[in-house]
């Protein structure tokens, strides 16, 4: 390996870690509008008769299950690009550079959860909410 070949490999690193980073604010927002659109289709839920809601209830799952589809791409996109810094860091190893994202962050309880559990468990919790109304309506 050249030096040639590391500064190449830097580049190449700040930019799959720029990507990496720059889908963080793009699964909140996704979540944030989910969480807004269900808040609006629940009010919209109780303000209708029983004929309307059965519509709301389906609209409400129908959108989740768009949601999970969406946040699910953005969170595979991030592993990717997870991986792929992975493999820079394992192939120069004796970089320090490469190794500043690979330390161990001792957080608390709650903050070792992985952000792909609750971004695509909010959407599947409120599909599966949405179609057991939609169903009971149907009844």
């Amino acid at each position: 390996m050249t030096d040639s070949d590391e500064n190449l490999a830097i580049e190449k690193y700040k930019l799959i870690y720029d990507l990496w980073k720059s889908e963080n604010s793009v699964k909140t927002n996704k979540l944030q509008v989910l969480l807004a659109t269900n808040a609006i289709l629940v009010s919209a839920f109780s303000l209708t008769g029983t004929r309307g809601s059965i519509w709301i209830a389906f609209v409400g799952f129908a959108f989740s299950t768009v949601w999970i589809l969406s946040i699910g791409r953005t969170v595979s996109y991030q592993e990717h690009w997870q991986r792929q810094l992975e493999e820079i860091r394992k192939k120069y190893s004796s970089n320090t550079l490469f190794q500043i994202h690979s330390a161990p962050a001792k957080h608390a309880v709650w903050g070792r959860v992985p952000s792909k559990y609750y971004l695509l468990g909010t959407p599947i919790a409120t599909a599966i909410g949405w179609l057991i109304v939609f169903f009971t309506l149907a009844v």
